[in-house]
């Protein structure tokens, strides 16, 4: 005879009960987590570029520790988190690099839907297997995993987020009793997120050993699903006769995005479907399932409907990453209403309606594969909405469907990433003088809202943007009979111009030539910079001699700036704005000499055209560090050198030296640091090396001899004023006498070829 009492003491613990070893490794991992994402958010530990792929990862990674976290089959459970985690940082970075910070609507869709749905998913397969311990099993094991799973991450969720708001009102609290070192704990993210993630991680791990805590929220939400499936059926009823009744030109009627709309009813609907039908195992009463049978019944007309408002869409104005999202819910939505259709027939079918939709269990799972493949899809070129969207709007152009007069070509450069780019640069190679027009009015807009408002351009008459605008309506005026248009100096086909075009691209070829050797007294920066970059151009068709040496320099010399831009994109600068572009300014221009400098007496074509497009980047930098210049000057003329220092009042000089576009500015600071620098309170050479730069570009004698010349290569002082006084104002600004500085110069350097 055996002792039940003393058989049920010495029984083996429940496997699947947790142990506080369980707990601790789920709180540590929580809290190690959220301390991830604290120093994830922190500027100065990870580049913005890669942000949220290790978000995704690290969240993936908690969500997948908290949801399958055993100590049997440990290492098959870790390999399969660490493996989701990666995967699905991996689509992130897809996502991000597909729409390349344009379109929001894929990323949006991927951080709210596309990711959570896809972890949810594969958590709930891999909870089944390793419970069936099998890959194949019954749908009602997967059933009760994803409820399981969704109750399990609805506890955990809520309790990480009461415990943070609890702490951050016990902050609140120490601050109104002045305990400030106290609520500065409490209210410190890198507190608060390995809290919250701690606590959720106990919270998941008590949701999984209490079974009637998790049973008790299922039961709240299969709760609500049954409240709701009659209402959804009542309101459906409603909606669908109001809709027949309105015919199609109600959908334009409908709020936010009619497709989106009636998608989301429909989803809805599948979902309440979902948590009335369970596994299918237990048929509902009477009143469940005649609402059961109208939801249903009415679901091809969401679907129908959606479809008819989003062909209005795509037929009118062509996909969108956000149209080309719904037409992918739309697809899987309308494969589900097949799906319950199917179901219901069966029903129907079978004998006193003793069957509860018997196919559906089944082919629920095949559903759920379905819509992780096409997650996975999106984020390829064969499903990416951007990609798809970019090669939809420009086939309606080059099909006829629409005109280039009204392509926006605007939204195809600036507004659908790395393939928008693409497709835009297709277009721009075609020889088509009205896609041409749109392609320059594109590349002369700086955004998609400035291309889509070009009005305000008109406003501006006094800038030196509204000049350069000037010269390049000019220069298209010249270029017009050639078939030719430029948005600017440095996309410019001008090898195409002089070898390509014939007798008319030559006379246009030289009339350019003309226009950019010549200089204008009233020309501001911008404009004379724009004459020096086409200035290369131009030198650099000429010396590529044919249009297949043109090809071959133009490519060589795209190539050399790429690592141009990837050399300064890799550069990193953390030390204060003035400081930063400071360091930038010098890193980038000893780049540039070294990517543009030419030792052979005869510059060739390649050397040419990469002087003229690592020009037009060191513009570009010249132009965004003035305008961060001026708005840390505010409405002073100059810094106080007492507030910000010697050296920040160095770096902010080097940017005024190089703002070549706006005399105006380099006046005024001049203006400002004469007195400084006549009193031996600035450095004098910097301030001579500013007044003969400025001099010499208005086209007036320098003062201090520091801008030289090359006659027969060696260095020589340009123009200067009163010459046999020179030495005499050098000294005064401390500088050695011009001779000497001269005779150094060409010592170092060499013998110099311009």
């Amino acid at each position: 005879m055996t002792n039940p009492a003393i058989d049920k003491q010495n029984a083996p613990a429940n496997p699947h009960q947790f142990v506080a070893i369980d707990y601790l490794f789920l709180a540590i991992t929580g809290a190690v987590s959220g301390g991830a994402l604290w120093l994830i958010g922190d500027d100065k530990v990870v580049d913005d570029g890669l942000k949220l792929q290790l978000a995704a990862f690290v969240l993936s990674f908690a969500a997948g520790f908290y949801l399958l976290w055993r100590r049997e089959n440990i290492a098959s459970r870790l390999g399969f988190v660490f493996l989701q985690a990666l995967l699905l940082a991996g689509l992130t970075w897809l996502s991000l690099w597909n729409s390349d910070h344009n379109d929001s609507a894929p990323m949006i869709f991927w951080m709210l839907v596309g990711g959570p749905l896809m972890g949810f998913l594969m958590a709930a397969f891999a909870r089944a297997s390793f419970r069936q311990r099998r890959l194949f099993w019954p749908y009602k094991a997967l059933w009760q995993s994803g409820s399981s799973i969704l109750a399990d991450t609805l506890i955990a969720g809520a309790v990480g987020v009461a415990a943070i708001g609890f702490v951050a009102l016990w902050g609140a609290a120490f601050k109104s009793f002045g305990m400030t070192w106290a609520a500065t704990i409490a209210h410190s993210p890198a507190f608060l997120l390995p809290l919250g993630g701690a606590t959720a991680g106990l919270a998941a791990g008590l949701a999984r050993s209490n079974a009637r805590l998790g049973e008790a929220v299922r039961s709240i939400l299969l709760i609500g699903c049954r409240i709701g499936l009659p209402l959804a059926a009542l309101f459906s009823l409603v909606f669908a006769f109001g809709l027949i009744g309105g015919g199609a030109a109600s959908l334009e009627k409908v709020p936010l995005t009619p497709a989106g709309l009636l998608l989301a009813l429909a989803l809805m609907s599948e979902l309440v479907f979902n948590g009335v039908y369970q596994d299918g195992a237990k048929t509902p009463p009477r009143w469940l399932r005649i609402s059961t049978w109208v939801a249903l019944i009415i679901l091809p007309v969401y679907t129908v409907a959606a479809a008819a408002a989003l062909w209005m869409r795509v037929d009118a104005y062509g996909l969108t990453p956000s149209r080309m999202i719904a037409l992918i819910a739309l697809t899987l939505t309308a494969s589900y209403t097949i799906l319950l259709l199917a179901g219901l027939v069966s029903e129907i079918m079978a004998r006193r309606f003793t069957g509860w939709m018997p196919p559906v269990a089944k082919l629920n799972t095949v559903m759920a594969i379905v819509w992780m493949l096409t997650l996975v899809l999106m984020q390829t070129p064969l499903l990416d909405p951007v990609g798809v969207s970019a090669r939809n709007q420009a086939g309606r152009l080059l099909s006829g469907k629409v005109t280039a007069e009204t392509f926006d070509f605007g939204f195809l450069r600036f507004e659908l990433g790395r393939p928008g780019k693409r497709a835009f640069e297709q277009l721009a190679s075609m020889d088509d003088p009205a896609i041409a027009v749109g392609i320059a009015r594109a590349n002369a807009a700086d955004s998609y809202w400035d291309y889509e408002h070009p009005e305000f351009m008109d406003e501006i008459t006094q800038t030196g943007l509204a000049a350069k605008e000037q010269a390049l309506f000019y220069i298209n005026m010249l270029l017009a009979p050639a078939d030719m248009v430029m948005g600017t100096a440095n996309d410019f086909d001008y090898g195409a111009l002089a070898y390509g075009k014939g007798e008319t691209g030559e006379k246009a070829f030289e009339a350019l030539g003309k226009w950019a050797e010549s200089i204008e007294p009233a020309d501001t920066g911008p404009v004379r910079i724009l004459r020096t970059r086409v200035g290369q151009g131009i030198i650099a068709a000429q010396l590529a001699k044919s249009l297949e040496g043109w090809q071959v320099a133009h490519e060589a010399a795209q190539k050399s700036d790429e690592n141009f831009k990837n050399s300064i994109n890799s550069s990193q600068w953390k030390v204060g704005r003035l400081g930063a572009m400071a360091t930038k300014d010098r890193a980038v221009r000893e780049l540039f000499e070294k990517r543009t400098r030419n030792n052979e007496d005869i510059p060739s074509a390649t050397a040419m055209l990469t002087l003229l497009y690592a020009s037009a980047q060191v513009d570009e930098m010249d132009e965004q560090h003035l305008t961060s210049l001026k708005s840390l000057i505010g409405d002073a003329p100059w810094f106080d050198p007492q507030k910000i220092g010697k050296f920040a009042e160095q770096d902010a000089w080097l940017i005024v030296m190089h703002a070549n576009h706006d005399f105006e500015f380099q006046e005024k600071v001049l203006a400002a640091i004469e007195p400084r620098a006549l009193a031996g309170e600035f450095d004098g050479r910097r301030y001579a090396r500013l007044y003969d730069t400025l001099a010499r570009a208005k086209g007036n004698p320098q003062r201090y001899g520091t801008k030289t010349l090359c006659e027969d290569k060696h260095r020589v002082a340009d123009i200067t004023e009163n010459p046999e006084q020179v030495d005499e104002r050098r000294a005064q600004m401390g500088l050695a006498p011009l001779a000497q500085t001269l005779a150094q110069q060409n010592a170092r350097f060499g013998a110099c070829n311009h």
